[in-house]
């Protein structure tokens, strides 16, 4: 757990550089528009795993920080727990925001009611139908206004231009990491 908040810093640079992809694939000088999409597609999974690492460094920080705050270094302050969250929701939201998880997750509840009522020894063939389609519906309502939320933010998240300058952001944040500083150290006024 240590070694994940004394090396938050190489997170932050490979972080930030998948999440700025769009640029590296610009400064790669891929000319078409098909190229650039499967490259910085393929940043952005290879992306996934690092934004899970990034939640798992603020978890261990703040569990080091309950424990002992003298273990954790002086360039663990606020600004990279906040790095680490906002890349951690931009790397693992990009991958999978066009993902429709209400409508598995509401299939798989009313199957699990009418399953229930089956095992329960119903036999009213109308009477599992009618529970499958009302737990369907109603999980499917609910899940429905989340997974509208959860969308919003993805294509916010996700969009070039922000995810370059949380990424330029992470990658600056982590090299002053390396040489013992943050940017909090570099701006007085905060």
């Amino acid at each position: 757990m240590q070694l994940l908040i004394d090396l938050n810093f190489i997170i932050l640079i490979l972080g930030g550089i998948s999440a700025a992809s769009w640029l590296v694939v610009r400064f790669i000088g891929l000319a078409e528009e098909e190229e650039i999409s499967k490259v910085a597609n393929g940043l952005a999974i290879v992306g996934f795993p690092i934004g899970v690492i990034c939640f798992l460094i603020i978890g261990a920080g703040f569990y080091i920080f309950s424990t002992s705050i003298e273990m954790l270094p002086s360039t663990y302050d606020w600004f990279t727990v906040i790095c680490l969250g906002i890349l951690g929701l931009v790397l693992i939201l990009r991958p999978i925001k066009d993902f429709r998880f209400g409508a598995i997750l509401s299939l798989g509840v009313g199957l699990l009611g009418a399953a229930l009522l089956i095992y329960l020894g119903a036999e009213n063939v109308k009477m599992l139908s009618a529970v499958f389609v009302i737990l369907f519906f109603a999980i499917y309502g609910a899940i429905k206004v989340v997974e509208d939320l959860y969308l919003i933010i993805a294509e916010i998240l996700s969009s070039p231009a922000i995810s370059v300058s949380i990424g330029i952001i992470c990658i600056t944040q982590g090299i002053l990491e390396f040489v013992g500083l943050s940017i909090l150290m570099l701006i007085p006024f905060l």
